[in-house]
């Protein structure tokens, strides 16, 4: 990968330790309905808009209970879990440093307008993105992993996919970002995953990361400082 052009961001398991959080959530939804999530249920949940989400878990539990019924039975129980989002270590060092250097940066999540107030209520600095696309983006047809958010962000910027990286964690974040051809970083340890996303796609287009002050090194490794 080349120095970026852009580099945009997913929020939920990459700027903000959520994904625990939503995945209890769900959990306790399917619960109410009498019906066990599993481990890898929840991770097909990872990534997506909650509307999606629960299109997922409606066809799982089987119950006669609405797609609207469920998101008010989430929505209760996800609103105070929110509130306890941490930041990853690295994350406000790395959009800080981004923004130093005169990089453009975007936020591209599948969160919604109110769950991003509620999670930048209590992480204020999330507030430094200029561009956001939230998952109920009036311009975006389809949610993660369609490319529609960030084909949009990409038209906002006006920057070359092929140099631009995308930093996320999850199945569907990642195909995402690589069918709107961006460069993926995946910072995640879940190495099936990310053996399925290189079979599918292109190892060149793809770079594991452990920690996101990888990302300060390279760039500036890239820029000579």
């Amino acid at each position: 990968m080349e120095y970026p052009d852009a580099i945009f961001f997913d929020l939920d398991g990459v700027l903000l330790n959520t994904e625990p959080l939503l995945a209890n959530a769900w959990s306790e939804t399917a619960k109410k309905c009498n019906h066990y999530l599993s481990k890898e249920k929840l991770s097909e949940l990872k990534g997506r808009r909650r509307i999606d989400c629960a299109k997922k878990v409606h066809k799982w539990i089987n119950k006669e209970i609405s797609i609207k019924e469920l998101l008010v039975i989430q929505k209760a129980k996800v609103d105070q879990q929110l509130t306890k989002a941490k930041p990853f270590k690295g994350a406000i060092d790395l959009i800080n440093f981004c923004i130093s250097i005169k990089l453009p940066i975007a936020l591209v999540t599948s969160s919604s307008s109110e769950s991003f107030k509620i999670k930048s209520s209590v992480n204020p600095w999330l507030k430094l993105f200029e561009i956001k696309i939230l998952g109920d983006d009036k311009f975006i047809s389809d949610g993660k992993p369609s490319p529609d958010p960030y084909l949009r962000a990409l038209k906002l910027l006006d920057v070359d996919p092929n140099k631009t990286w995308v930093i996320e964690d999850s199945y569907a974040g990642s195909v995402s970002g690589l069918k709107a051809e961006c460069n993926l970083l995946f910072f995640s340890k879940d190495v099936e995953v990310l053996s399925k996303l290189i079979n599918e796609f292109t190892q060149e287009k793809i770079q594991k990361i452990n920690e996101l002050s990888e990302i300060i090194y390279y760039l500036k490794l890239y820029k000579g400082f």
